[in-house]
């Protein structure tokens, strides 16, 4: 593995910082879908947190990395990369899973207008023969 240097270090503050805020910003749960998909919104409340604290982590260690090159020097470049890939793999996971939920949604709400539409456009019976 590589030395970071100064940079480096930089462009992975400004990640860790923006994983952060995505982590905070994202994820969002109706209490209706929640209690509907109990077991679903935990996992994914689960893997929210588990993301907020390894980016957390990578964060701190970042930061002092970039102002305490002594620091450095004892924090080993592991112990910034595997929280850091694990706050990443999170942020993938709930980005897939909120666009699936969107997809579906959206293509729920497009049947059931397709369903009305049909049923609006079906003559009346009126019960005389």
């Amino acid at each position: 593995m590589r030395d970071l240097t100064p940079d480096d270090l930089g462009v992975l503050l400004s990640l860790f910082a923006v994983l952060l805020l995505a982590f905070g910003l994202d994820f969002h749960l109706s209490k209706r879908s929640a209690a509907r998909h109990r077991e679903r919104a935990v996992v994914f409340v689960l893997i929210s947190v588990l993301g907020q604290a390894t980016t957390a982590l990578s964060l701190v260690l970042t930061w002092v990395a970039v102002w305490s090159p002594v620091a450095w020097e004892r924090i080993d470049d592991l112990l910034v990369f595997i929280p850091g890939s694990i706050a990443v793999l999170c942020a993938v996971i709930l980005t897939g899973e909120t666009t699936v939920v969107r997809m579906l949604a959206l293509l729920g709400s497009r049947r059931s207008r397709d369903r009305s539409a049909s049923r609006g456009s079906q003559p009346l019976e009126t019960g005389r023969s």
